[in-house]
C-alpha cells in the first residue's frame, strides 16, 4: 500500500503547475521591471498620452492578474480535494490501528490467562 504522502504527491497536478511556472516567472519579471522603470515627469508634453498608456498597462496587468488568480484558485481547489481525501483515509487508518491494537491486547491477555 502506498504511503499517504506518496498519494498526496500523486494527487497534485504537477503537469499544470510546471506548465504555468514559466508564465508566472515571466509575469513576475515583467511586473518587477515595470515597477523599477522611471516614471514620466509631471510636466511632460504628452502627459495625456502617457496617462492613457499607463491606464492600458494597468488594465492589462489586471487581466493578467485575474487569469493568474484563476489558475491558482483551480490548483488550490485540486490540492484541497486531495487533502480531504487523505484526511478521510487517515481517519480510517487510525480506526483500523486502534482496532488492531485492541485485538493485539486481547490476544496477549488471552495467551497470558490461557497459558
Amino acid at each position: 500500500m502506498a504511503l499517504p504522502w506518496h498519494l498526496a504527491l500523486r494527487a497534485i497536478p504537477w503537469a499544470t503547475i510546471l506548465a504555468n511556472a514559466p508564465v508566472i516567472a515571466k509575469s513576475a519579471g515583467t511586473l518587477l521591471a515595470e515597477a523599477r522603470a522611471p516614471r514620466h515627469p509631471p510636466g511632460a508634453p504628452n502627459q495625456l498620452a502617457a496617462l492613457a498608456d499607463r491606464v492600458d498597462t494597468l488594465e492589462q496587468r489586471d487581466r493578467d492578474t485575474a487569469l493568474l488568480l484563476g489558475q491558482m484558485t483551480s490548483q488550490i481547489a485540486a490540492l484541497t480535494t486531495a487533502t480531504e481525501v487523505l484526511e478521510a483515509r487517515v481517519r480510517w487508518l487510525l480506526l483500523f490501528a486502534i482496532m488492531a491494537a485492541a485485538f493485539a491486547a486481547l490476544a496477549v491477555g488471552l495467551s497470558l490467562f490461557a497459558g
